[in-house]
């Protein structure tokens, strides 16, 4: 197995163009093409397929890259760390998490934490709670922070670090309804915004609906909880949003919250590690601190 092969084949997908990538490898396109050939041959498969703008992956080709992206991201890893030195107060924590998350918990959380330890450096990557809690078993990120209703498997260490909960709030068009309680079944009587189906967080909402024996239908759909706020001050419904989320924008005066008779159940806020990936230093304190401030017992590999 020739690993350069691989390194020049990760960059050439990443591109998908032989010229970028031999200039972001140092090497000449002539070169990068041969190397290319040489892995066809060695694998016996096409890999990539050329285009008028560059290259673009075969069946095969995609196959392997999707492998060879997550093994480059563990080797950058790996020598970054290297780089830094060996104790916690430096190198870099990885960390994935959703948009809820990130604003009704991490963020307080990063900000004592960099206050303690003010050389370490945050990669962070927002997502879907699936497509979170897939980086962090595939050693991506060393950390996750997903938001319930979520499905994790029994191998990872998942812990409940705060619970919060969603509140109903609408923009200044819907004054009438500032100080007022409303039933949920009130809800059918003006436009609603909510996430798209096959969010999570959307089939909580529906679910809630449908144990309270109402139905609401969304007038506009988004496919990020981010997209909520900006959509409801802007006048376009109502809408279910994390408390922690809507704060700023109802302290600016751009929504306001509207009481219901009946509110909607807590949600919880959850790191999720794996210890089956190699942890940082500074990674392994960084969740150290988490629990430890919080008084949840440490699983053995932190002590």
């Amino acid at each position: 197995m020739n690993y350069e092969y691989y390194k020049i084949f990760y960059y050439v997908g990443k591109h998908k163009n032989i010229t970028r990538a031999a200039v972001e490898l140092y090497s000449s396109q002539p070169a990068v093409t041969r190397a290319i050939q040489n892995l066809e041959t060695e694998l016996g498969c096409r890999l990539f397929v050329r285009t008028k703008n560059g290259v673009e992956f075969t069946h095969e080709g995609q196959t392997l890259f999707d492998y060879v992206r997550i093994a480059h991201s563990q080797i950058l890893k790996g020598e970054e760390e290297i780089n830094q030195s060996i104790n916690a107060e430096s190198g870099t924590i990885y960390i994935g998490t959703t948009v809820t998350a990130l604003h009704s918990f991490l963020f307080d959380v990063l900000d004592d934490f960099h206050l303690k330890h003010p050389n370490v450096k945050f990669k962070i990557n927002t997502g879907s709670n699936n497509a979170t809690i897939e980086k962090l078993k595939n050693g991506i990120v060393d950390v996750a922070f997903v938001s319930t209703p979520c499905n994790t498997s029994k191998t990872l260490n998942t812990v409940n670090v705060k619970d919060f909960n969603d509140i109903l709030i609408a923009g200044n068009n819907f004054a009438q309804l500032k100080n007022k309680t409303l039933k949920l079944d009130d809800l059918k009587n003006h436009p609603f915004v909510s996430l798209r189906h096959s969010l999570q967080l959307r089939q909580f909402i529906d679910d809630f609906f449908a144990a309270n024996e109402i139905s609401v239908t969304p007038d506009i759909e988004a496919d990020s909880a981010d997209l909520l706020i900006p959509m409801i001050s802007h006048n376009f419904g109502l809408g279910f949003v994390p408390q922690g989320m809507a704060e700023d924008a109802i302290s600016r005066g751009e929504v306001f919250r509207i009481p219901l008779e009946k509110e909607m159940p807590k949600r919880y806020i959850r790191m999720i590690t794996d210890f089956h990936h190699p942890q940082t230093n500074a990674s392994r304190e960084f969740s150290k601190a988490i629990l430890m401030s919080l008084k949840i017992k440490l699983p053995p590999a932190l002590i």
